[in-house]
C-alpha cells in the first residue's frame, strides 16, 4: 500500500488542483459491451468534490435541495445511473457473485483510539463507481492480453471441490442446496443460491461461509481469469487503495 502521504496528496484527485492520470475511454452499448476504448496519459482538473453521501442523494432519495444545488450535473448523474443499471444487468446475466453485504468501518477517536465500529454505508452512489471500475479494470486487463504485454493481472481461481461439497453439507442442512457439480461449479451457482437466501435469517452466515469456500484473489503474471466476477480478464487498473502492483499495469 502506498504511504498515506502520496495517497492522499499527489495520488488523490484533490479538487482545484491538477492530477496526472492514466484514462480508460469506453464506448459502451445498450447491452453493455464496450464496442470501443481507448487509454491515454492525460491531466484532471478536479472543478469539485463529490461525496457518495450526494451523489445518494441526488440520484438515490431525489433530495429537491441537492439535485438543485448540482442541478447543471443533474443529467449526468442520471446517465450515470442507467449505464450502472446497464453494466450491473450484464454482469448477473454472466454470472458474477454479488453478495452486497455491509463492511465494518472502525471509527477512531482524537486519541487515535477504536471508539467503535458500525456497518459502513453503502449506497447506489457506492455502486455506480464500483461497477464503472470493474468494467474499466476487464477492459484493460484484455487490452494487455491481446497486446501480448507482460503485466500481473488479479486473479480468481475456482474453489477446491472439496470445499464446495463441505460448503453444500452445511446449506443443506439450513434447507438449501448449491445445486452443481463440486468439480463443475460457475459462479452462476453462488449468485442464485445469494439470490435465493437474500433477506433471510441465513443470509449473513450462508454468504460469510461461502467466500470461505472461495479461493484468495491474488496477484498473478498469467492471465487465470477471475471466477467471482465470472470474468475472462481482470487486473487492478483502476488503483481505488493504491497498491504497488498496481503500478505495473500504469507502466505496461
Amino acid at each position: 500500500m502506498f504511504p498515506s502521504e502520496l495517497a492522499t496528496g499527489v495520488c488523490s484527485l484533490n479538487p482545484h488542483v491538477d492530477r496526472l492520470v492514466q484514462s480508460c475511454l469506453m464506448e459502451v452499448n445498450r447491452h453493455g459491451d464496450v464496442v470501443r476504448h481507448e487509454l491515454h496519459d492525460g491531466v484532471i482538473h478536479s472543478r469539485a468534490r463529490m461525496t457518495y453521501t450526494a451523489v445518494n442523494g441526488i440520484v438515490g432519495t431525489k433530495d429537491p435541495a441537492l439535485r438543485e444545488t448540482w442541478r447543471e450535473l443533474v443529467p449526468t448523474f442520471e446517465l450515470m445511473l442507467e449505464l450502472f443499471e446497464v453494466l450491473n444487468g450484464r454482469r448477473r446475466r454472466r454470472g458474477s457473485i454479488d453478495f452486497d453485504l455491509p463492511e465494518a468501518e472502525v471509527q477512531v477517536d482524537a486519541d487515535g483510539a477504536i471508539s467503535g465500529i458500525i456497518a459502513a454505508e453503502r449506497n447506489v452512489a457506492h455502486r455506480i463507481i464500483e461497477e464503472f471500475m470493474l468494467l474499466a479494470n476487464e477492459t484493460v486487463a484484455a487490452h494487455l492480453e491481446q497486446a501480448g504485454m507482460p503485466a500481473l493481472y488479479r486473479v480468481h481461481e475456482a474453489p477446491d471441490p472439496v470445499r464446495v461439497l463441505e460448503f453444500d453439507d452445511f446449506v443443506s442442512s439450513l434447507g438449501v442446496r448449491l445445486d452443481a457439480p463440486a468439480d463443475g461449479v460457475h459462479p452462476r451457482h453462488f449468485q442464485q443460491l445469494v439470490d435465493r437466501i437474500k433477506g433471510t435469517p441465513e443470509e449473513r452466515p450462508i454468504a460469510s461461509l461461502m467466500l470461505r469456500t472461495m479461493q484468495k484473489a491474488r496477484y498473478a503474471p498469467e492471465n487465470l481469469g477471475h471466477f467471482g466476477l465470472a470474468a475472462p480478464s481482470y487486473t487492478h487498473f483502476t488503483s481505488p487503495i493504491r497498491r504497488y502492483p498496481d503500478l505495473v499495469v500504469h507502466r505496461a
